[in-house]
């Protein structure tokens, strides 16, 4: 749900970093334990050295630390709630909007040529279809481009 918002701020409105370095730092978010803290420590360094970085993580997780903890300490006591069960209903579009929002330019971005169209291809049939983790599609994936690119 983060992507669009710092494609849009990093790429588009500040050109702090290329579209290519957004792409590099999300796959390299994607095969580490908690994928957009590392983004966006790949980024904060980028931008300003270690403590960029520092900073990227730690405005990573706080936001959501204080909402989480305010959300779980009322969700259990509004769950029966219409209003509650219908917001979270509304919510479900946008994410998948937001997620559309940066996924068609950075797949026109990725999606180059037939290997590349192919390896995202089978790899949503994978994950899609099948019960296989999803870690091991990413790594696959990795390594079959790393091969044939």
């Amino acid at each position: 749900m983060m992507l669009p918002v710092l494609h849009k701020e990093f790429v588009e409105k500040y050109h702090w970093i290329t579209n290519q370095e957004f792409l590099d730092a999300i796959a390299i978010g994607q095969i580490t334990p908690g994928p957009l803290t590392v983004m966006n420590a790949v980024i904060g360094y980028k931008i300003s050295g270690l403590l960029g970085a520092v900073l990227a993580m730690v405005s990573s997780y706080l936001p959501c630390i204080i909402i989480v903890t305010l959300a779980c300490r009322y969700y259990f006591r509004y769950k029966e709630s219409v209003i509650v069960n219908s917001s979270f209903q509304g919510i479900k579009p946008a994410v998948v909007g937001l997620l559309a929002a940066v996924a068609i330019p950075l797949g026109s971005a990725s999606l180059v040529d037939i290997i590349t169209f192919s390896i995202a291809v089978i790899s949503f049939g994978v994950i899609a279809f099948t019960r296989i983790d999803p870690t091991f599609v990413i790594v696959g994936a990795g390594i079959i481009g790393a091969l044939f690119l």
